[in-house]
């Protein structure tokens, strides 16, 4: 019963598990690793909805689980740190030490009821710092448990598809790469018609070797930066490809390595 239920009724999110499935797949070792998803609630533009940094590594962990026989999906936290956004309404923002205790609380239960390899995946670039304090103040008690942290998904496709792209590495708050990756994930939601192209070149010509701690009000008119004028779904779906394949080989060459990184 529980293999037909595995393999024809395929369950990615853990919510939808019942105690009975997950207890024996984690006891069975069919379930032994966890995808955490880390988002925001913040003003995009005019053009895009307020959830992109959650709908994009939600949908990118679901499309991963779906590839892979040992992992879940754990529910997904829809706020971040967003005080640099708080100029447009609306940033729901939790503070610092709020996010950390918030990610800390999540990882550490996974790995207390069993599933010990824990990949973070962020969506808000807001949270970065307070993820990485997170995941290392529960390595430092939970030695024994694998954690990967993915800081920027946006980053991958950076560095992987440039050419794809027509402004800035199609980076931005609500940029290029932005509006195209939710266009695939949430066409219903993207409105170009409203689309502003907003490149902060100064900023961007300062900061080879250091970070510009901006707030949003100084770049933008409308609560975006980019130029997502030059989206499209295509682009955004080979970024989704182009992302869920890093995520599947990753955990397929942990696995391999019974999550073990050291070359000790």
């Amino acid at each position: 019963m529980w293999e037909r239920a595995w393999t024809e009724m395929k369950k990615v999110f853990l919510n939808e598990f019942s105690g009975k499935e997950i207890q024996q797949g984690i006891e069975q070792g069919r379930i032994d690793c966890a995808i955490t998803v880390f988002g925001a609630c913040e003003s995009h533009g005019p053009h895009l909805p307020l959830g992109p940094d959650l709908f994009v590594p939600a949908e990118i962990a679901r499309r991963a689980a779906m590839q892979l026989d040992n992992v879940v999906v754990a529910p997904e936290v829809p706020f971040g740190t967003s005080l640099h956004y708080n100029k447009f309404p609306i940033s729901v923002t939790l503070k610092y030490e709020t996010c950390i205790a918030i990610a800390e609380d999540v990882i550490e239960s996974l790995i207390e009821s069993g599933i010990e390899h824990v990949v973070i995946l962020n969506g808000h670039d807001g949270n970065i710092p307070a993820l990485e304090i997170a995941a290392r103040n529960v390595k430092d008690r939970y030695e024994h448990a694998t954690i990967v942290y993915i800081p920027a998904w946006w980053e991958i496709t950076r560095a992987r598809m440039p050419e794809s792209f027509d402004v800035w590495d199609g980076l931005g708050h609500g940029g290029e790469g932005e509006t195209s990756i939710t266009m695939a994930v949430k066409p219903d939601l993207v409105d170009l018609d409203e689309a502003v192209s907003q490149v902060p070149h100064d900023i961007i010509e300062l900061q080879d070797f250091m970070t510009v701690i901006w707030d949003i009000g100084e770049l933008s008119e409308t609560g975006a930066i980019g130029d997502p004028t030059r989206a499209s779904r295509e682009k955004g779906e080979k970024m989704l490809d182009i992302v869920v394949d890093y995520l599947v080989s990753l955990i397929r060459k942990l696995d391999e390595r019974d999550w073990k990184y050291e070359r000790i």
